[in-house]
């Protein structure tokens, strides 16, 4: 056998072996939390990617990693798809294909990017700066989606005490650095010098990590706020059927008669009351009256009519207060709006008849609550760091996050939902209250840590107390601004060294 015949057969079990590593990345996020498989998966991928010949066979090495990434990552969609969509497996999985295959997109590009530009050790430098790019590029382009995203995994782990500095995508590019020192060190294992170097590198990355994350930004305001948080757990088949909605509105108002008489702060899921507020004002009328008798806030997840519009939102009643609303801004593609609705409005509302139907908010970003200010988001916001600071500019001094995940049963979403809902809190170093139909119902504390939650799929009331916190983390007053300078001044460094490496060989 020939040396080029060899190769070409190498490179099938390459691939196979990136597709293999990408199926088994979600194990690194949540419910599993094998943070440091974030670690070893990326030194497999990068060990993979330095070694290929070609820029365009690196490419399909990211291909494949990402490609089997989103097909086990973000499969409970065909839940979804094959429950409410009444489409079957085999179309609900073929859906699911499309997406990852959106999604590799992006790693197949950074590791392009790298081989294309950057060569040896140094392609070793630029790997992490473009595989996190990749993915904050994901989490924007075409309204983004930020799931299964590097820094989310080290949520809970050291690496994350950069996220009040750098926010997650900063935490990512701590991982994929760690990932890649760890390469270099393998690859130049011969070098005495090397291994000090690399070895000083990993403890300085790793005391840097533990160092950030113990400066505290934020400080306690105001007292401790009672809440208590409705989980309804409504089917999804019962809450949409308009035979139900009399016994689910009842359901609702029964649990928050039976809240504790200390709660200040009443929560209710993503429309918790499937109607519109026009629908039922004798109800409203009557918990304004029962707000103001009981000095109690209620929060309710329900579809507002407005100027001839409909928003998902929630509503605050407060006494006799005028009502205030937040609404959601950024819809679920295909679920609450459907891009190009001429073109593809008929085939969505013939698998899904009246969704699509929501406009986007326009903030306020925040509600008040004595004395403090929510800074609220609806469900799929929360996923999106950019989203959640909209409120923390504002002036929040707690996070407030209503959802609803019945539409994917008893699945990893749920988990992989929360996790990124702890990293906000980590991010902004403010305690997170967030109520859910089904569950997760939790309240996270500033540092990301989960202080108490309800088990899923029952119904229940959690009651706890949030402080809420005044200040702003370098994250929450500068953004991901920070982290694209650092991203941009790696870049130029691993291009420096690139044209002084190239001049000393002519």
């Amino acid at each position: 056998m020939t040396q080029a015949t060899a190769r070409t057969l190498a490179f099938p079990l390459r691939l196979l072996a990136a597709l293999i590593l990408g199926g088994l990345w979600p194990l690194a996020f949540a419910p599993f939390n094998a943070w440091y498989l974030a670690i070893v998966l990326l030194f497999g991928l990068f060990w993979l990617a330095i070694t290929a010949e070609r820029s365009r066979q690196a490419a399909a090495l990211g291909y494949a990693f990402g490609f089997g990434a989103f097909c086990s990552g973000v499969s409970w969609i065909s839940i979804t798809l094959h429950n409410f969509a009444h489409m079957d497996w085999l179309l609900a999985g073929g859906a699911v294909a499309l997406l990852a295959a959106y999604c590799a997109i992006y790693p197949a590009l950074a590791l392009w990017l790298a081989s294309r530009f950057f060569q040896g050790n140094l392609r070793l430098l630029a790997l992490p700066v473009f595989w996190i790019f990749a993915e904050w590029s994901r989490a924007r382009l075409f309204t983004g989606f930020p799931w299964l995203a590097t820094g989310y995994t080290q949520t809970h782990a050291f690496l994350g005490g950069f996220a009040p500095w750098l926010g997650q995508y900063g935490v990512g590019l701590a991982t994929a650095a760690f990932a890649a020192i760890l390469l270099w060190i393998l690859r130049e294992s011969l070098s005495r010098q090397v291994l000090l170097g690399g070895v000083s590198a990993l403890l300085l990355l790793s005391g840097l990590a533990l160092a950030a994350g113990s400066v505290r930004f934020t400080h306690p305001t105001g007292h401790k706020l009672r809440v208590s948080l409705l989980q309804g757990d409504i089917p999804i088949t019962e809450k949409w059927n308009n035979a139900a909605i009399g016994h689910i509105l009842h359901h609702y108002v029964q649990l928050i008669l039976q809240a504790p008489k200390n709660s200040q702060l009443i929560v209710l899921p993503e429309t918790a009351f499937p109607v519109f507020q026009t629908e039922i004002p004798g109800l409203i009328s009557q918990l304004q009256e029962w707000s103001a008798q009981n000095h109690k806030i209620l929060i309710i997840g329900i579809p507002e009519a407005a100027g001839g519009k409909y928003y998902n939102a929630a509503m605050e009643i407060d006494g006799h207060a005028p009502l205030r609303w937040y609404q959601k801004e950024h819809l679920v593609p295909f679920g609450e709006y459907i891009p190009l609705p001429q073109l593809l409005g008929p085939l969505v509302h013939h698998f899904l008849p009246g969704l699509g139907s929501f406009s986007f908010g326009h903030g306020p970003y925040v509600l008040p609550v004595d004395g403090q200010k929510a800074g609220m988001s609806i469900c799929y916001e929360e996923s999106f760091s950019r989203d959640v600071r909209k409120g923390v500019r504002e002036g929040a001094t707690f996070l407030l996050n209503i959802s609803d995940y019945a539409w994917y049963g008893h699945s990893i979403a749920a988990a992989q939902s929360m996790q990124m809902a702890a990293m906000q809190s980590r991010q902004q170093q403010k305690p997170d209250v967030r109520d859910t139909n089904t569950g997760i119902t939790t309240l996270i504390s500033p540092d990301g840590q989960i202080s108490t939650q309800l088990p899923q799929f029952v119904t229940g009331t959690l009651n706890g107390a949030v402080q809420p916190m005044a200040g702003e983390t370098p994250y929450g007053r500068w953004g991901s601004l920070p982290y694209l300078l650092l991203s941009g001044l790696w870049v130029l460094l691993a291009l420096g060294l690139t044209r002084r490496q190239s001049s000393s060989r002519q």
